[in-house]
């Protein structure tokens, strides 16, 4: 199989649901992460999460020096317009890897390798789980230099990324390499991009409907989005429909629960998750 490694640099308190994302890991062996923070390490991580304590100024250091910028936010939160620059960051640890990427830890993952799996890599070399834009949540890039320094493709990219602010580079700016004209016909949308961003013709940006809730309809066209979704043993389903999802990505509920450790009962073999939180299932 094609190699897959998720860049995870995150500082600060983990969620309160990070158990359950540990777990969702745990059943995608075939995937690696490289989780760069603070936290003291979890107990009984899984083995295919690499964990690299080290504080966040430490890492500001790695940034700079990895990319010959001045890198000295004061918030973490800053790190989310880094994502497109983290194989370049992280090229040292990151070779014999075929892919790598990054993601969020507000989300839940399925089975991983059923959607990136070699079919789907051999023919492309960016893969987004948004038809429009790079989904900053979860993104997979080919890591050969041409992806690896994409980033710097965009003009300003060094500007934006030495700005302590944070100015959504990686979902916005980033974005702009690949996909376009969105007002456009989808068919001449896409023609335009495959003649003048060459950056698209290896990209397979197709929506997976995995934050719902927000700016996109549901599967039908609807706003009927799921209220329980299932994971058993590493398949994601919900209460709307019985297929199968790459991951769900909870930003829309998580505002709901509170941050209460009472909504995070420690992980079972299955569960549910609601706007209520996580709850075993049978």
């Amino acid at each position: 199989m094609y190699s897959i490694c998720f860049v995870i640099p995150y500082f600060g308190p983990f969620p309160f649901w990070m158990e359950y994302f540990l777990e969702s890991c745990r059943a995608n062996p075939g995937v690696d992460f490289l989780l760069y923070t603070d936290n003291p390490k979890p107990e009984g991580l899984p083995s295919n999460i690499h964990y690299r304590p080290i504080s966040f100024k430490a890492y500001k250091h790695k940034v700079s020096e990895g990319l010959s910028i001045g890198f000295d936010p004061d918030s973490a939160y800053k790190l989310c317009d880094i994502k497109p620059a983290l194989g370049a960051v992280h090229r040292e640890e990151l070779k014999g890897y075929d892919f790598w990427g990054f993601c969020d830890l507000d989300l839940i993952f399925g089975r991983v390798r059923h959607f990136f799996n070699d079919d789907l890599l051999s023919r492309y070399d960016v893969v987004s789980t948004h038809e429009t834009r790079v989904s900053g949540h979860c993104c997979i890039l080919r890591n050969t230099p041409q992806y690896v320094f994409a980033f710097s493709k965009v003009k300003g990219w060094r500007k934006a990324f030495e700005d302590p602010s944070h100015c959504g580079f990686d979902e916005k700016c980033f974005s702009k390499l690949f996909v376009g004209l969105k007002n456009y016909p989808r068919i001449l949308r896409a023609a335009l991009q495959y003649l003048f961003r060459p950056y698209s013709r290896k990209a397979y940006f197709v929506e997976q409907y995995s934050t719902p809730g927000l700016r996109y309809n549901w599967l039908d066209g609807s706003r009927n989005f799921p209220t329980r979704w299932f994971w058993c043993d590493g398949v994601l389903t919900n209460n709307v429909t019985d297929r199968e999802f790459l991951y769900f990505h909870f930003l829309e509920w998580k505002r709901h629960w509170g941050g209460h450790p009472e909504h995070f009962t420690p992980p079972a073999k299955n569960w549910v998750i609601s706007k209520e939180g996580f709850e075993s299932s049978s």
